[in-house]
Formats: C-alpha cells, sequence, structure tokens
C-alpha cells in the first residue's frame, strides 16, 4: 500500500509543478509586457468597451502633464467635458467600433497629439478594450508652423526682390529719356513675365531684338538659352534645317549623325524669329504648328518632337497688309501676334537721341581707348536729324567718329553733309503735334525716296514695301508724278 500511494501521489506533485512554472512564466511575461508598456515614448492609454480609462502608461502621463488618479477610472467623454482633451480617439472607436485616427489637444491646446485608436474583441464579437497609442505632436506642428512663416517670408521676400528686379530692369535702360520709350519697356516688362508669343514690329535699327532680349532676361525662363535666328538671311531649305534640325542624310551635305535645331537647342528658353516676314510660305506651315503646339519633325525625320519654347517674333513689314495679299499665312499672324510691342523710330523719340549718343560713345571710347565728347552743335544737329536708320545708325556713326576723329571734341564739321543739312532742321515753327510731325515727314520721304524709280513696283521692291503701301501713301500725301526725277533723266 505504501508503494501504491507513492506511486498514486507522484503525479500530483508533478502537476503542481508545472502549474507554478507555468504561473511564473505568466508574471514574468507580465512583467515583460509592463515594462514595453511603459518604456514607450509615446502614450498609451487601455480603455474599457464604454471607454472608461484602465491603464495609461508614463509616457501619456508626460505628454499630458497628469497624474494617474486625474485620468485612470474616468470616462474620455468626462476628460473632454472638463476640458482635459478634445476631441477624443477613443470615444470615437467606441461609438464606431472601428480603428480611428484623430489629432488631439490636451489641456487648452498646451498639447498636439495624433491619436490612434485600435478597439479590441471579445470571441463573441463584444466591443471589451480600446488600445490607443498617443504620439506627441507639438514639436513637429510648432515646425510646420514655422515653416509655414518661413515660406510666407520666402514668398515675401521673393517678391520684394523680383520688383527689385524690376526696378533694376528699368532704370538699367538709362537711355530711355522719352514718356513713349517707357511705356515701351514697361509693356516688355509686363510680358516678359509670360510665356505667350511676341510679334515686335517696328522700322529696321530700332531696336527690335534688345526688346526681345529685355524681356527673356526679365523672364522666368532667363536661365535658360536664348537664340537667335535671321529668317531673311537664310535660303528655305537650311532655314528648315536650323530652325527644326535634320536626321542624318536628310540632305546632301548633312551630317551623318543628324543635328538638333534652334528649337531643341532653346528648350525652356527663348527663341527670336527676326524679319519673320521673310519667311518663305512652306516654312510658315510648319512653324505654325509649332507655335500652337509645341511639336514638329525634324528635315528627314519621322519622330515627333516637343519643346518647351517661347516664341518671340520680329518685322520691319506690314503684316497685315502681307496677309490681305496672301504673302504671309494669316493664321500664323494671329499666333505670333497674342502680345504686340511696336518699337517707335527714333526720330519720334528726340529725347532719346543725345542719352543714346552718350551711352555708344562711352562704349566706343572704352573699346578704342578714346575720350571724344560731343560738342552742343553736334547734339543739336541730332536732335534735327530723322535718322533714317534709326538707333542702329546712330550707333554705326558714333562708332566711325570714334575711330577716325583726331581731336577730343566731335564736331560739326566731323558730320556727314546730309546730317549738316537735315531737312528736318527745327529753325522753323515746328508742326503742332505728334501726328502732324508724323505726316510731315512721310510726305517728305515718300517725296524724295520714290524718286530714283521708275514704277511703284521698282521702289516697293528697292524699299522693302508693297506697292500698295506706296500707292497709299503717295494718295494720301497727294505726291503727283512721283517718278518724275527718272523720267527727266531718261533719254
Amino acid at each position: 500500500m505504501k508503494t501504491k500511494r507513492a506511486v498514486a501521489g507522484r503525479p500530483r506533485a508533478s502537476r503542481l509543478r508545472e502549474l507554478e512554472e507555468e504561473l511564473e512564466s505568466l508574471r514574468a511575461m507580465n512583467r515583460e509586457y509592463a515594462a514595453m508598456f511603459e518604456s514607450s515614448i509615446d502614450g498609451l492609454v487601455v480603455a474599457d468597451g464604454t471607454g472608461r480609462l484602465l491603464r495609461v502608461n508614463r509616457g501619456y502621463l508626460n505628454i499630458t502633464g497628469a497624474e494617474e488618479s486625474d485620468v485612470v477610472g474616468h470616462r474620455v467623454q468626462d476628460l473632454a467635458a472638463r476640458g482635459f482633451l478634445t476631441p477624443s480617439a477613443t470615444q470615437m472607436a467606441v461609438e464606431t467600433k472601428r480603428p480611428v485616427t484623430a489629432e488631439q489637444e490636451f489641456q487648452n491646446g498646451a498639447k498636439r497629439t495624433l491619436n490612434t485608436a485600435n478597439p479590441v474583441f471579445d470571441a463573441d464579437g463584444k466591443l471589451i478594450r480600446i488600445v490607443t497609442n498617443v504620439r506627441d505632436m507639438s514639436e513637429v506642428y510648432g515646425l510646420r508652423t514655422e515653416l509655414q512663416k518661413a515660406r510666407e517670408s520666402a514668398d515675401r521676400y521673393a517678391s520684394i526682390l523680383e520688383n527689385m528686379n524690376r526696378r533694376a530692369a528699368l532704370e538699367e535702360r538709362r537711355t530711355v529719356r522719352s514718356a513713349l520709350m517707357r511705356s515701351v519697356f514697361t509693356q516688355a516688362l509686363e510680358y516678359a513675365s509670360t510665356g505667350a508669343p511676341v510679334l515686335i514690329t517696328g522700322e529696321s535699327g530700332t531696336g527690335k531684338e534688345v526688346a526681345a532680349d529685355f524681356m527673356h532676361r526679365n523672364s522666368p525662363r532667363r536661365d535658360k538659352p536664348f537664340l537667335k535666328i535671321n529668317c531673311g538671311a537664310i535660303p528655305e531649305q537650311l532655314l528648315e534645317a536650323e530652325l527644326f534640325g535634320y536626321e542624318g542624310g536628310a540632305f546632301t551635305g548633312a551630317r551623318r549623325q543628324g543635328r538638333a535645331g534652334l528649337f531643341e537647342a532653346a528648350a525652356g528658353g527663348s527663341v527670336f524669329l527676326d524679319e519673320v516676314g521673310e519667311m518663305p510660305l512652306p516654312l510658315q506651315v510648319k512653324l505654325l504648328r509649332f507655335v500652337q503646339n509645341r511639336e514638329f519633325y525634324r528635315l528627314g525625320g519621322n519622330r515627333l518632337i516637343t519643346v518647351d519654347a517661347r516664341i518671340m517674333a520680329a518685322t520691319n513689314r506690314p503684316l497685315e497688309e502681307m496677309v490681305e495679299e496672301r504673302l504671309f499665312r494669316a493664321d500664323l499672324f494671329y499666333r505670333l501676334n497674342v502680345l504686340s510691342l511696336h518699337i517707335p523710330a527714333l526720330r519720334e523719340r528726340v529725347e532719346d537721341i543725345i542719352p543714346l549718343a552718350d551711352h555708344f560713345l562711352a562704349r566706343f571710347n572704352d573699346a578704342y581707348h578714346q575720350e571724344k565728347t560731343l560738342s552742343p552743335q553736334v547734339c543739336a544737329l541730332f536732335e534735327h536729324y530723322a535718322w533714317p536708320g534709326n538707333v542702329r545708325e546712330l550707333e554705326n556713326l558714333l562708332e566711325r567718329l570714334t575711330i577716325i576723329n583726331t581731336g577730343p571734341i566731335i564736331l560739326p564739321g566731323h558730320l556727314p553733309e546730309k546730317m549738316r543739312a537735315s531737312p528736318q532742321s527745327r529753325s522753323s515753327s515746328p508742326p503742332a503735334g505728334y501726328r502732324e510731325a508724323m505726316d510731315a515727314f512721310e510726305r517728305e520721304y515718300w517725296s524724295e525716296a520714290l524718286k530714283p524709280y521708275s514704277s511703284y513696283r521698282e521702289a516697293a521692291a528697292a524699299l522693302g514695301v508693297n506697292h500698295s503701301t506706296i500707292v497709299k501713301k503717295t494718295a494720301r500725301y497727294g505726291i503727283r508724278e512721283p517718278f518724275a526725277a527718272r523720267s527727266r533723266r531718261s533719254p
């Protein structure tokens, strides 16, 4: 019997030890979980299915500044009512029985947190716990606020800098004195901020390229290429290759690897098409597609290329009249003429003549190591002269005078005869206004300009205008027998 009781008692002792070991293991696991619960920097909150807080960790107390007794045992609805927190992610999880993430404020906005509340259900699907992670976002939100302030300051400073740049852009044009040209540059500065095509008109030599360069340098594209081409100086096939590029073998003499054209090279920047009125009609079609869609094919290629480049075109020809005569495509004209800028002739802005002359003279004095100055008499003659070649004529004249004049002062005797005997002399009373002055000039200009020729078409070809323009001008100013000089010389 003794042996039987011992044998029978052994399993009970072994089971007891197993239970003790299992209990100790559970205690160790509980201590481990408690340590992890307390060691989290984030706040951790455990609530029952009604929203009553059962347990919080030290991280939560540090974030909220509360004592454990202030929150444990209280329902989140009551804490919200006391102004301790708002809103409550835990309460929203109780109501929706779904995970909820929400921003939350503590102690009247002293702390801001991002809370994630997760519901826990028993085997029967009953809500038994809400476990909420509370992350202190006060510093992050503060940094976000500071970043927003920094961005606002940066925007404000950028605006100030842009205004300074705009003022500097106008100020750098110290040669502009006339109200007429100040208006032109103000308008150009407004156009600079856009990417729309610009058509610049004006007589030859007035500075259309200077205006285009001004708009590019004051545009968001200023750090990108600004490429220029004279459409009237290049044969048609070569012009197409220059603008759009070509594939290898596209024509005799073409590079085997092909070459990118002007539009590709100017990607992100601006292209200036000078004398666009001289562009052949077939090429105008291809240019129209690029202006409309920013896409084209290389010469001899079948790959569609898309490029973002702003188009600025210039002409000294009457494009509207050319459209009527079908010498220029109407659709291309309207696409290029989204924005228009007219550069007045130098004779229309007399106030700019001397500042421009001083500017050129200073430049050529530096270039040729001279110290030339203009006499008052020369300045007066400059202001009386009509300058048919405009600013370009003035610039070329000043360079020539700087080089060939041996004395330190440029005197009237150094000027060309036509300038000393200028028909624009103002010794007589000037016309009453701008329109009268223009009429007087054009009447005298056309009367003299047509004498060397025998017909309207011959004169038009030589002067670079349409014959219909000459017909209109002679009719308007009552110029009879405009070709009489030629007729008298004819045998």
